[in-house]
């Protein structure tokens, strides 16, 4: 089982050989870091969904809820470099692994790489709209 996503958007590697001077500083881009906190934003705000729907809304069983997991996942600060951005979400809690991936007899409830997905399209017209912004700071008609 992956245990992250990587996205990339068809047409970029053109449109950069294409406008190839403006993108020099595409890396370090304001513009585009702001997009990719945001997709990271979306993307915890969606696992925060999933496990409030997995766990905090089934019966309680044998484990007790503190709600820790879902307290303790969070979208880290986008880095940047070589002409690639990213941004982490993850939970800090130390079981979080076993909630995600499942342990033993206990069955996974995937929550990170499931909200990842169903951001994924959201997180296109996030990076499209950056881009679009990025590129009218640049050119100019």
């Amino acid at each position: 089982m992956p245990d992250a996503m990587t996205m990339e958007i068809e047409g970029l590697d053109e449109l950069v050989k294409t406008f190839g001077k403006y993108f020099s500083d595409i890396d370090t881009s304001p513009i585009l870091f702001r997009a990719m906190a945001k997709i990271g934003k979306e993307v915890e705000a969606g696992a925060k969904d999933l496990l409030q729907e997995k766990i905090y809304n089934t019966p309680e069983g044998w484990y007790k809820r503190t709600g820790l997991l879902k307290a303790n996942t969070v979208s880290d600060e986008p880095v940047g470099g070589n002409k690639e951005l990213s941004v982490i979400v993850r939970s800090k809690q130390y079981y979080a692994p076993y909630v995600e991936f499942g342990r033993g007899r206990m069955r996974a409830r995937a929550f990170l790489l499931p909200a990842a997905q169903m951001k994924a399209d959201r997180a296109t017209e996030i990076i499209k709209e950056a881009l679009r912004e990025f590129l009218e700071t640049k050119i100019t008609l």
